[in-house]
Formats: C-alpha cells, structure tokens, sequence
C-alpha cells in the first residue's frame, strides 16, 4: 500500500509507536476507548482510565526508555495484531536491560481500540533481569503499517478453528514460540481442551486468543515433581498464516510465568 495509511493501521502504530515507545500518554485518549479493556495472563483490566493506563503507566515507570519494535502485524477492518518485542532497562533491577516477546490484538469499534488480548513472555524477563544478561532483539518488520486492511475470510476462520481445535496444535512444526530460554509449550502441558476466547481473520491471516486447559507435563526444573498431573491453563496469543487450506505458520506467544506461578502457589 502506498500513500495514506489504513486507519486501523495508524491505530495500531499509535499503540506500538506513539504510546509506548514515544511513552506519550495523550495518545491514549485519542487511539482508545473509555471502555478499552485487556485480558492479559488470566487478568481482565476493565477500564481504560480505571484499570488499563495505571497499569501500564507503572511498567512504563519501571522502564522509562522502554521501546517496542514491532516484527509483524495483521491488518484487519475491525480488528488488528501484531508480533512485538519489548526492551528496555529497569530501575528496579539497578539498570538491567530485558527484551521480552508478544502478541497483541485488539478489536476495533468507532474508530478506536475498544478490547485487546494480549499475552507476553514475562518468564524471559524475569530470567534476564536477575542473570543481567540481555536476549537478542529480532529484526523489525520491514514495513508493518503499509498494507491495506483486509476483509474477514471464512475459509481462513475454518481453517484455523479446525487446526486449534486439536489441542496438540502447540506441537506442530509450523509453530514459532515466542520465547528464549526454558521449557517450550508442549514440554509444560498435557492439553485436553481449547477454550477460545477470539479470533478474527484478515484475507489469509489470522490473530487468536486462547486457554488451553490440561495437566502439568514437566519442565520447570525448580518445580518439585509432585506438580506433574495437576490440572493447569496455558494462555496462548497468536498470528496464523494460511495457504491452500493449511495452517503454514503460527507466532505464539504464552503466559509461562503465570502458569508457573500457579503451580507454585500450590505449592
């Protein structure tokens, strides 16, 4: 696409670019809803004023040069995704400099973000905080707001509806985890069921959000045993891509934190 952005793509860019990493809290008010809300790791923040900036204001407090870049995005009418790292030094942790991946998708309603889903990699955060050594950031995406917003597609909805509905999707080779370090998806989860929160569709792509409900395989290595076969939920937010009636790739990004939090409150 050349010449005017779509505005769903200038919504998304003023999200990644002009809130986040330009940390310019007026844009808040101009790319969301009063009503905005966010399920993220389990959590529901219900309110863009009330609940969603606070929170967000408190991660930017903690990494006041945080940046995102922005590896890939999907384009849609009314809703829009992207593939993101975030980074930055935390004055918390004496300067130390993290980069943790995602992905985010929002559905869009008279003309601003009005609901999101996102689920991001707190568990490499974590580790690079504490060890001080900093992962390696992916290439950006060449050009992520350029392009049209694409049309719903039903045959990509059955396609992908199809493909998540076998819960050891997370094991297909076409899948690309988000994450660095420490146990993949399917090392963490027996699943039995996908409980899908959304998706939407643009042409041949397509973004989700989603629990996936089952029992504790294994993984953490400073878990004690006796965790394996408990029940557990592993949310998961991801882009798809679809050609000739297939599911070619999948970015998922997963809540391991939170999923171990659970199991160790449990003790």
């Amino acid at each position: 696409m050349i010449g005017d952005l779509a505005p769903q793509a200038v919504l998304l860019r003023g999200f990644a670019t002009d809130f986040l990493t330009s940390h310019d809290e007026a844009e808040v008010g101009r790319i969301m809803d009063p009503a905005y809300r966010l399920s993220i790791g389990g959590f529901l923040l219900d309110g863009r004023d009330e609940s969603y900036f606070p929170a967000t204001a408190a991660q930017l407090a903690q990494f006041p040069g945080l940046c995102v870049t922005v590896h890939d995005a999907i384009i849609g009418t009314d809703h829009v995704a992207m593939r993101f790292t975030e980074h930055g030094a935390s004055v918390r942790e004496g300067g130390r400099v993290a980069a943790w991946g995602g992905v985010t998708l929002f559905r869009i309603a008279g003309g601003r973000l009005a609901e999101g889903w996102a689920e991001e990699d707190y568990f490499a955060r974590k580790r690079q905080l504490k060890s001080g050594l900093c992962d390696p950031i992916r290439e950006p995406g060449a050009a992520p707001w350029d392009q049209p917003a694409t049309p719903p597609d039903e045959r990509t909805e059955d396609v992908v509806r199809a493909w998540l509905g076998q819960p050891l999707f997370i094991a297909d080779p076409v899948v690309d985890e988000i994450q660095i370090g420490g146990p993949g998806f399917a090392s963490l989860i027996d699943p039995g069921e996908v409980v899908l929160n959304t998706l939407f569709t643009a042409g041949p792509r397509a973004a989700f959000h989603l629990d996936l409900v089952g029992t504790y395989r294994g993984g953490f290595d400073d878990l004690d045993q006796a965790a394996v076969g408990q029940a557990v939920t592993l949310r998961l937010a991801g882009m798809v891509d679809v050609d000739d009636g297939a599911v070619v790739r999948a970015q998922i990004s997963g809540d391991r934190l939170g999923f171990q939090r659970s199991l160790r409150a449990r003790g």
